[in-house]
């Protein structure tokens, strides 16, 4: 197969998306496909640079300019039409945050009726939206943290006593614990909420839930082995995620039988409920009472060297190279 893999973009999770794509080009190119890396918020001279060719784009007029555009964002739309030109079987989509993941980029692939890995461009929205995708737990009496929606129009004093301390404040719309804190007194709420909205307009907060920190891997229509994330810091945050020593693993995690299934079963359905398709990583916290809660789920997971979907696969004897190959063979566009 001829595979673009998308990979950069131009959301604050630029850097772990690029680490991403090249691990999936490598693994795709030894498995024998002709893979080409693109970064939708790259100029052709930095696609050349990233594929160290320019072979690719012989022959094919690029809509490029001379000048920079004002930001880039707004180069999506021309190197999406060059995979179009391209004439590729797939792309295996490894943005993650921003507009490749909340819909927008796959909404620009099914205008092109280029077949995609991952959701559609509607379940990657509502996933991407943390308050939507409370909703739609909520609505399917799934478990979920008691808490609000924050706008920069809400007061403090709109917080609900009965949420305690700690409480977590997060963005509505960003992955990666980015913008997310752990406010343990009142006196650090306004700061933490000051922080999270440089992030975005919206933002949750909830109570916190002490207990386990867990995910399941979704793959096709089956939920995969549980992991265990131990890290180093109080908080899974962006550097126990992406820097090798600072969290440890357990896959499978150490969780009884019965509880094991109820928890794939209720992540499987949250995959469901979303209309998630292809694969998905669902992120819940385990109280010592053995009570879930859903916190979010992942359209566009991470495929680093730290990444939780491979470990998971891992622990069913599925390698890397078969877990891209059993994803990119599902890739379809609406």
């Amino acid at each position: 197969m001829k595979i673009v893999v998308l990979m950069g973009g131009d959301s604050s999770e630029r850097e772990v998306s690029l680490v991403s794509g090249d691990q999936v080009a490598k693994a795709l190119t030894e498995n024998g496909h002709e893979v080409i890396k693109i970064d939708p918020a790259a100029t052709k001279a930095e696609q050349t640079e990233l594929n160290q060719t320019d072979k690719h784009w012989i022959g094919i007029e690029y809509p490029d300019t001379a000048i920079l555009p004002l930001h880039r964002g707004s180069l999506y739309t021309k190197n999406i039409l060059i995979i179009k030109r391209l004439k590729v079987d797939a792309v295996f989509n490894a943005l993650h945050g921003g507009k490749g993941e909340n819909g927008i980029v796959q909404g620009m692939l099914d205008a092109c009726e280029i077949p995609y890995s991952g959701s559609g461009r509607i379940a990657s929205m509502i996933a991407m939206e943390k308050d939507m995708t409370k909703f739609f737990f909520e609505s399917n009496q799934l478990p979920v943290p008691d808490g609000i929606v924050f706008t920069k129009n809400s007061k403090i004093t709109d917080i609900p006593d009965n949420l305690g301390y700690p409480l977590i404040v997060k963005p509505n719309d960003q992955g990666s614990t980015i913008g997310l804190h752990v406010v343990e007194k009142e006196s650090d709420l306004r700061s933490a909420i000051e922080d999270a909205f440089k992030f975005g307009s919206k933002l949750i907060i909830e109570e916190y839930i002490p207990g386990r920190e867990i995910t399941v891997a979704i793959l096709g229509d089956r939920a995969l082995s549980i992991v265990e994330i131990k890290p180093k810091h109080s908080l899974y945050d962006y550097e126990c995620k992406y820097t090798g020593g600072m969290s440890s693993y357990e896959a499978p995690a150490d969780i009884e039988p019965t509880l094991t299934k109820h928890i794939q079963e209720i992540s499987l359905k949250a995959h469901h409920v979303l209309g998630c398709r292809g694969y998905s990583r669902v992120d819940l916290r385990l109280t010592e009472k053995g009570k879930p809660y859903l916190l979010e789920v992942n359209t566009n997971p991470g495929m680093t060297g730290t990444s939780l979907v491979p470990k998971s696969a891992k622990a069913e004897n599925i390698n890397f190279n078969d877990l891209l190959e059993q994803i990119i063979k599902n890739a379809r566009c609406d």
